[in-house]
Order: C-alpha cells, then structure tokens, then sequence
C-alpha cells in the first residue's frame, strides 16, 4: 500500500492545481504632472470579479472637476474557465493651471476597503495652445437635443430624460440617459433625497425587458456646466445605458419622478420638489430577410488577424487570430464552427472580449484565438475557412468581414499518417495560463519535451522504489 500511496502522490502533484479564486481589488492613480488640457485619472481595477459590483465614489479634488467614467470590462473564455476583469477610470479635469492636493481616501468595494495614499498634482500649460474647457461632442448634442426639447420651459430646474435615436433595428443600440438640470441664478438650493431608494424605482420604470443592457456605471451624481437657451445650467447626469432590443416591440419610456429637497435663499424652511421627465418611446424595425438574421451581431465592425507562423509546416501547429472590432452590441458576436478537413485540423477557439463604454458609446473588440494544425502543403486563401457576417447600420444591410491571408504550407503530405492527438496535448492545454500575444512555438515544444522527459524519469524512480520495497519484505 505505501507503493501505492507514493504513485498517487506523484500523480497528484503532476496535475495541475484548481482553486476558488477570490476577487481582487487595486486602485491606480495618474501621474504627477499633466497638461491642462490631460484628465488625471483614478482607476479602480476588480479582477475575478462577478458583475455587478458595488463601489463607493470616488473622492473629490478641490479645484478640479469630475467628468466622465470610462469602464473597461474584459472578459477571457479558455478551456471553459471564464476570467473577468473591471476597469473603472473616473476623470478630472482642471480648471487651471497650478498644484492640486488628492488627499488619503478609501474606497469600499463588494464591502472591502481599498486604502489610498494622496499625493500632490501638478498642472502645466495646455498642450494644445488653443484648448478650451468644453463640452465633448457627444454630451453636446445629448444638450442640444435637451435644449430643442426644453425650448419652452422656464423652471429654474428640470428632469431630462434623452434619448439618442428615435428608431433602431433590431438588435442596434441606443443610449438612454436621465440628467437633472439645474440652473446657476436657481434662488431654491436642492440637495439629493433618500437617492439610492429613488434610483432603485426609477431603473424599474426605465429599463425595458426587451433589451440586452450595456450599464455605464454612473454611481455618483456627474456634474458638468451646460448652456441651454443662453442660460447656464448644470447637468448632474444620474444614469446612463445602452440598450439593444431583441425584438420589434416599440420600446417604451414611461414617465418618471425625482424628489428633491428644496430651501429657498434667507429661509431655513425645509421642502419637497419633485422632477418629472417626459415618456418617451423608440419604434424598432425588423432586419431584412437574411439566413441568419435571428441573433445576428448588428452595429459597424472590422477585422484583423495575426498568425504565429508566416510560412507553417505540416505537422507543426501554429495559432490564428481573428479579432473583431467596433461598435456594436459584441454579446451576440461570435465565430461559426470551422470544421476540420483533409488539409487542416482546427480546434476549439479561445476567446477573449474587452468593452470601453465611455461618451455615449460601447465600443470594443473580441479576439478569437484557435489552434491549427496543417496537415497538406500548399497554398491556401484563409477567406474559404474564415468568414464573418453581421449587419451594418451604417450600410444598412448585411455585411461579410473575410479573412485576407493567404498562407503557404510547406512539408510533406500527412495524409497517409496517424497523428497522434497527444503532439497536441501540452500545447493546447497551456492555452488557458498563456494570453494572446503571438509567439513562436519552437519554445512550447521544448518546454513539452522537458516535462516529458521529467514524468518518465519521475515514474521509473518511483517504480524503483516500489521495487525495492518489495524485494526487502520479502527478504524479511
């Protein structure tokens, strides 16, 4: 028995390990010095991490303002274990030059606590000598839009619900956004009331059950001085989200209220105001007749691609890297099933997807990794094995994103060989610890022959000693 126990324990170690992998939180901050005209960023990095999550805001800078949060989400699929990792960057922006204090702050995250030493800022001239603090162009049209449909109101307050498009396709996105508009004469101070309760409410009423939600994680009110109608106001954006509907029901926006408390100036008295926005509705149209128009990917992408081996040989496996891009909504792009055939051997894909949704926009990219392995020489056009297709709004009509490589294998024909599936084994398996940069694979396959080599020679000394073992009971 101990014979036995020695072989588990060897064969126990050789396998890799697997465990609960809990989150993990780190907060990065800008650099000491920036131009006027560069945002100083904080970033909270969550990896691990299970959506949503739930983060205190992020602390306040005297003299500089907040303006807009960016969040990056990747998500990395490989060998069935899924890695997801959050970037939230909110960014400040002077609004002058000179030196800037961020003091000691902490931010909770998911109810840990990440603790932050301050630091001192510098902020130099602009690099563009012509820079103006201003609107970026998609938050002034989201104000135009508002001011057109604000033209007649004279409130000193208001609740704006905007929306960017008045129909979309199905599957296409659009951005909802719900602000309140407070103008700086305003003689009423208001001040936010119970507006995590408030919140919970209004996202019920707003979010449709007929849509894929992209959130942009506005967790603080997000101020930002506006002009509408040449009077000034500030906006204080409360949430914002992309939407793509699954279907051609119209979608619905009813009507919804945000209370406030509201003292007038020379008065202590103390009492509620309530916003209300305007019920909107956005028509969705059906997408033209098409093969593959249910779960189609719908928005305006593009393609790159990489492989690791210029000029591969049969019986040497290389990778393939078929990376789209763009707008759009990336939940529903994926890549069809490449079927092996007689001249190659093409294993399940790794995939790896990042979204940045900053402005009023979700952009990204998903970059599908798959293991080839050729088996006849030749010249190949990589568009007969790789193709992708979507509709474009831009075009509005369907669109194919075809690979362009055209690959030349050499070597001798495999045709009448029996490859062995475990020349693939080491190599594929370490797809899960390795990331999408491309490398060659000389340095895999002596890896792989080392480990080999090791098991054999772990195996024999173990069978030694088993050996050994038993010729001493026996002699005893």
């Amino acid at each position: 028995m101990k014979g036995i126990r020695l072989i588990l324990c060897v064969l126990v170690y050789l396998l890799p390990s697997y465990a609960v992998v809990a989150q993990e939180n780190s907060i990065e901050l800008g650099g000491k010095t920036i131009a006027l005209d560069e945002p100083f960023a904080i970033t909270l990095v969550i990896k691990n991490t299970q959506q949503p999550n739930v983060h205190s805001p992020f602390p306040e800078i005297k003299g500089m303002r907040k303006r807009d949060v960016v969040l990056v989400t990747t998500k990395e699929t490989s060998a069935g274990k899924t890695l997801n990792v959050q970037r939230i960057t909110q960014n400040y922006m002077a609004e002058k030059e000179g030196v800037y204090v961020l003091n000691d702050f902490t931010i909770t995250v998911n109810g840990k606590e990440e603790r932050v030493k301050g630091m001192t800022l510098t902020v130099g001239p602009p690099v563009n000598p012509n820079y103006k603090l201003q609107l970026d162009s998609a938050l002034a049209k989201e104000i135009r839009d508002v001011a057109s449909e604000y033209a007649n109101v004279k409130d000193n307050a208001f609740l704006a619900l905007s929306i960017d498009k008045s129909d979309v396709y199905v599957g296409e996105g659009f951005t909802t956004s719900l602000a309140l508009y407070i103008a700086d004469n305003n003689p009423v101070e208001l001040a936010a009331y119970k507006t995590g309760e408030q919140l919970v409410d209004i996202l019920k009423k707003l979010k449709p059950k007929n849509c894929w939600e992209e959130d942009f994680h506005i967790r603080e009110f997000q101020s930002f001085p506006v002009v509408i109608k040449n009077r000034r106001y500030t906006q204080y954006k409360i949430y914002q989200a992309t939407f793509y509907p699954f279907n051609t029901d119209t979608i619905r926006f009813g009507q919804v209220g945000l209370m406030m408390l509201a003292k007038r100036e020379n008065t202590k008295k103390e009492n509620y105001q309530t916003f209300y926005s305007y019920p909107k509705e956005v028509i969705v149209k059906d997408l033209p007749p098409h093969p593959l128009r249910k779960g189609i990917a719908v928005g305006t992408f593009q393609l790159e691609e990489a492989v690791s081996q210029k000029r591969p040989k049969t019986g040497k496996g290389f990778y393939y890297q078929f990376r789209i891009s763009g707008e759009g909504n990336f939940s529903a792009v994926n890549l069809p099933v490449v079927s092996s055939n007689a001249a190659f051997d093409f294993f399940t894909p790794e995939s790896k997807l990042s979204l940045n949704l900053t402005g009023r926009r979700v952009t990204g990219n998903k970059v599908f990794q798959i293991y080839v392995l050729p088996k006849e020489p030749g010249s190949y056009d990589w568009k007969n094995y790789f193709e992708w297709i979507y509709f474009n709004t831009e075009k509005q009509n369907y669109d194919t994103l075809r690979s362009q490589l055209t690959l030349s294998v050499g070597g001798e024909s495999l045709r009448n060989l029996s490859i062995s599936s475990s020349e693939l084994g080491a190599v594929y398996d370490r797809m899960t610890s390795e990331d999408n940069q491309l490398r060659p694979l000389q340095a895999k396959d002596r890896l792989r022959w080392t480990a080999n080599i090791l098991i054999v020679v772990m195996l024999a000394v173990t069978l030694v000693l088993i050996l050994w073992q038993d010729s001493k009971n026996t002699k005893a």
